[in-house]
Order: C-alpha cells, then structure tokens, then sequence
C-alpha cells in the first residue's frame, strides 16, 4: 500500500513534466525556424508527440527523478535530471531513427529541446523549494521569541544544519558560524557570517546575546568536543550536537535530531554513513516484525523502522510494562504503517505460529533474548529456554512462513565465551548458520558490543550513582569494553540486513576499546564533579561470567570486507553442523530438575562439543 501511494504521488508530477517536455519541444521547433515553422515542420512535431511521451517517461523514471520530495533537492537531483534528459533525447533519436530513419527529426531541434528541457526541469524544482523554504520561514513578528544560536562548524554538515533550521525550526535564529579554520574566517555561508573561532564565544555572547551553541561538525574527537563543552559552560551558554547520517545514495547528510551533549559523545564515535535508498527498498511497503521490541536494541529498531512506511511493524516483547510504554511512545509519532503489539514469549509456539498465520511478515528481526550477565549465572535454565529455544522456535516459524530475510541480533560474548549469557547466545548464532544453510529464508547474524545506554548497561548505572553522590563502582581499574550508540547499532543492524544474501555473520565496527575506569571519569567530569576528590570511585571486583577483555573474532573466523566499511562479514571455517538441532533437543532434555552448576557443566560439554573449533587454544572457562 506504501509503495502505491508513492506511485499515486508521482502521477501529477510525470504529467507536469511530460507537459514541460512539450512545451520545450515546441519551444526548440520555434526557435530552430525563427518564430516561422513550415508546415511541414509542424506535422514533423506532431508526428514527434507520441515518440516523446514513449521516450521520457521511462528515462525520467530510471533515474529516479520523483523518488525525492522536490523540496530537498539538490545538486544530485540536477545531475539525475541532466542524465534523464539526455537518455530521453536518444531514446527519440534512435525510435525516429527505427520509424523513418530519423528523417522527421532536424537535429538541432533536439539539441535546442534537451539543453531547454534541463533549464526547465531543473528551475522548476528550484523554484518549488524557493517556495516550500518560504512557507516554513519564521514570520518576522515571531522572530525576537527566537533563540539566537551559533553554529560550529562552517563545513557542510554545518551548511545542511542551517537549511534544516530555517526550512524546520521555528524557535531558533542563526546569529552566526563558527569555525577553528582561519581561512573561513569573515566568509559566508548562505547568506550567514562565519564569525570566528571557538575562542571566540564569551565575546560573541556578549555582542549578539548568544544562547546556544549547536555543534555540527562530523567526527569530532571526545577532545575536541570537551574542549567546546568547557568554553560553553564557562560562559554560561547551552551547547547541543546535531545527529546526522551521512547518506551514501544522494551523498548528502541528513540532519535527524538537535539534542543535549551526553557522555557518549564524549567518546569519539565516528558518525554512521548509510546507503538509505537500500533500505528504504527494504523495507518500504513490507510487513516486518520484531521480538524483543520493548528492550533497547528492539525499542530503537521500532522507530527507525517506521521512517522507512512498511506497511506494518508488529511487535513482540514478553514485558508487559516495556510494550506498555513503546505503544505510548509510537502512537504519538506520525505514521501510515499500521502497528500491532503483541505481549508474549517467542518460546511459546502456538502463540508465535498464530501470529505469523495472521501477519506473514517480509523480515524478522529478532533481538529477543536475556543480555545480563550475572543474572544469567544464577538462571542458567532460563538463559537456555528464552536465547535457544526462542530463537529455534522463532526461525523456524520464520521458515515455515516464507519470510524475506531473518536477522538475528547476537553480542561479542559470543567469542570464546565464559558466560552462560555468552554461550547461549553463540548456540543461537550456530542455529542460524544450520538455518541458513539450506532455506528459502535468507537467515543471518548481527554480531557487535556493548550498547551505551541501554537497559543494564554502565552508563545509567554510573549515572545513577553519581546522582546519589556515589560512589561509582567500578569492577576491575583495567575492565575494558567495545562501545557503540543505540541509534548506530540499529542503523547498521539494518544496512546489514541489505547486505545479507543468507548465510552470514556480520560484524559491526566497534572502534576501539574503551577502559571503563576512564568512562566513569569521564562522566563525573560531564557531570561537574571531580574523581576521587568529590565523588569516590569504588573498584568492586570482576562478577561471576566477566571477561577482563572482550573480543568480536572467534578462532577459525576469518573478516572479510564488505562494501560498507563499518561492517564485516564472518567466513566461519566449517564445523559440522549436522544434526545440531537433534542435539539441541538433547540440551533442552537437561533442563527440568537441575540446578544451576550441574547445568552450567552441561552447557559447557554442549559448547565444547558442538560449537568450538578442533584448534580453538581456549575452548571454554568452567
């Protein structure tokens, strides 16, 4: 239904085009013969009609000309445009040419006619984003309840971050940009003064009465943003960063939220370049559902799915209260896609074959599964039955039911694991590989870190300590993990899923690790306390499962590149897996009446036997 209401809304615009293309003809026949065309010349441009409106609508359409809303348009749209006409012209030339042999057709009307026709086209698009941009403008009587604000970076995320502003926001007004470069210096951006440096601020605050600083500058490092953290709050001045995607099909950023500066920022995080027109067409118009979509990963999933328009998001989750607030959140957001909660447990198989009957999805996203580690060390049956089970009994459902593409959504305590957490969920990854060995369902695997700021993550836990005055607590001072955004994790979650032809593991670029000691510093600091002088940091000790250092390659596994550099693909040398979910069956036989170290022991045994290489120096830590 998406897709057709798409289509719908090019309709008028292929007329109005087709119309200009008329006009433009006409206009090169004119032109060709002085304002005086022979009449011969006129029953040649009316036996040329039918060949143009056969000829351009397939050009026009090939490159893409009505899959951007006209108001965004931009440089590439003009290329695309100079590209379609061109193809259009020799679409005519070479169809006359197969009537008559092109006898119809002086050649200098289609010179005149395609150069006419670019002009057109392109000031049409032009003009109708000269006037969207003016609609959304601020009335001048609203400006003085405007916030004056600076913009850092003079680049061209800087640049797209101005046109948002002034096409989308109402309560801010761009007094200025800022920039390190001394060559940008005094130069105009659109219209906007670069003013000066970050040195500069505490000055033109008190000139221009500046409130804000909104930082838009791509890949910064965690010191070069603390360095702008500290000039703002010494002059009392807000600053906020911008989130932007680099989009790789249209080479342009898109700008999706303005937002307060948060300890993951501090990080370093590269920003994520993502080919949106991939994923658009995987998913718009399609029924797609996700388990677990009240957790982090999932809840984050659900709302970058929705701005894609599937037709439908059905989601799972077995939190009642998790389901409960994603439902009040997303009913709140604009949206065509119908969406259905669904509360329920993915180890239930007649609950999940009923939803599967009534919905037949496209995808399945799967990130169901119990992540907290020492919680899993003492429920060790219920770790087996929700990350093994569940997964089993989802795929093959998901199988039964013909989906498109299932992903699963797996972790780096996957590699030599020393947790039940970690162990349950590389069974889950090793299923997926025996499903994907022979389906119809292109089955496959997400594997990456930790999440900053999701549920049980450090983040919120040191947060909440140093709300409490402390202290925080820290496991071991040389505790290092890999660390990636929520909102990254997913957008390359789904890009992976573009890439996925079956059969894979995908790995998400982490970057580099990070010592949890200097996180929890880092914090503090953001959070105007001082380490160890007013706000204690306590070293507890590693927890039952814990892993000093984390890893995201397993012996035997071999990265090969993929066309997206923040992802990798897994060649896994072969184990067998014949038989594995006989054997699996045998592993769920050991639940009932068992405590948690004989099942422990028997896990082990499980992955020792079933899910390791024969040269694997570790095996598995008992």
């Amino acid at each position: 239904m998406a897709v057709l209401r798409l289509k719908m809304r090019w309709f008028p615009l292929i007329v109005l085009d087709l119309v200009v293309s008329v006009l433009t003809m006409c206009l090169a026949f004119f032109l060709r013969f002085d304002g005086a065309i022979p009449e011969n010349q006129l029953i040649t441009f009316y036996n040329l009609l039918p060949f143009l409106v056969v000829c351009r609508i397939p050009a026009f359409l090939y490159f893409g000309l009505y899959a951007r809303f006209w108001e965004y348009s931009s440089l590439e749209d003009l290329l695309q445009i100079v590209k379609a006409v061109m193809a259009g012209s020799l679409l005519i030339l070479f169809a006359s040419f197969m009537f008559n042999r092109a006898a119809m057709v002086p050649r200098s009307v289609l010179f005149i006619d395609m150069f006419s026709l670019m002009l057109m086209l392109g000031g049409l698009r032009l003009v109708w984003r000269l006037v969207k941009e003016r609609e959304h403008r601020v009335p001048k009587s609203e400006a003085d309840h405007r916030i004056p604000v600076l913009i850092m970076g003079a680049g061209y995320t800087g640049m797209h971050l101005f046109r948002h502003l002034r096409s989308f926001s109402n309560h801010y007004w761009v007094v200025g940009f800022i920039d390190n470069d001394p060559k940008k210096l005094n130069s105009h951006i659109l219209g906007i003064k670069v003013m000066g440096s970050l040195d500069d601020i505490p000055e033109l605050k008190r000139e221009l009465g500046v409130k804000e600083v909104l930082i838009a500058i791509n890949g910064i490092d965690g010191a070069g943003l603390s360095r702008i953290v500290e000039t703002c709050q010494s002059s009392n001045i807000k600053c906020k960063t911008v989130s932007s995607i680099f989009d790789l099909s249209t080479q342009q950023p898109h700008i999706s939220t303005i937002r307060n500066i948060e300890i993951t920022d501090l990080l370093g995080r590269e920003p994520v370049s993502l080919d949106l027109s991939l994923i658009k067409k995987l998913i718009v118009g399609k029924r797609v559902m996700v388990t677990g979509a009240g957790g982090s990963i999932g809840s984050e999933l659900c709302r970058q799915l929705l701005e894609y328009e599937p037709e439908s998001l059905i989601m799972m989750d077995r939190g009642e209260n998790y389901l409960y607030d994603l439902n009040m959140e997303l009913a709140g957001q604009p949206s065509n896609t119908q969406k259905h909660y669904h509360f329920g447990s993915v180890t239930h198989a007649a609950k999940l074959e009923s939803i599967f009957a009534k919905y037949r999805p496209h995808l399945v996203f799967h990130a169901a599964a119990h992540k907290h580690v020492p919680l899993m060390e003492s429920n060790v049956e219920e770790a087996i039955y929700n990350n093994v089970r569940g997964t089993q009994v989802t795929a093959d459902m998901a199988e039964k039911y013909q989906v498109e593409k299932f992903i699963l959504v797996s972790t780096d305590k996957v590699v030599r694991p020393t947790s039940v957490m970690g162990m349950t969920k590389k069974i889950a990854e090793k299923y997926i590989q025996y499903k994907g060995r022979d389906s119809q369902t292109r089955f496959m695997t997400v594997r990456f870190g930790n999440v900053l700021g999701s549920n049980g993550s450090v983040v919120p836990l040191f947060k909440r300590q140093i709300e409490k005055g402390g202290p925080v607590t820290v496991t071991h001072p040389d505790m290092e993990r890999y660390f990636m955004l929520i909102p990254e994790a997913v957008q390359l979650i789904l890009q992976s899923a573009t890439l996925g032809e079956g059969g894979e593991i995908f790995l998400l670029e982490m970057g580099s690790p990070v010592k949890l000691m200097d996180l929890a510093e880092k914090m503090i600091r953001l959070m105007g306390y001082s380490p160890n002088e007013n706000m204690e940091i306590k070293v507890t000790g590693i927890r039952p499962g814990e892993k000093l250092y984390e890893e995201l390659i397993d012996s035997g596994e071999e990265v090969i590149p993929t066309t997206h550099k923040k992802i990798k693909r897994l060649k896994s040398n072969n184990i067998s897996l014949e038989g594995f979910p006989k054997k699996m069956d045998g592993l769920y036989e050991n639940l009932p009446n068992m405590n948690n170290e004989r099942l422990k022991t028997v896990l082990f045994d499980f992955i020792a036997s079933q899910c390791l290489h024969e040269e694997d120096p570790l095996k598995v830590q008992k």
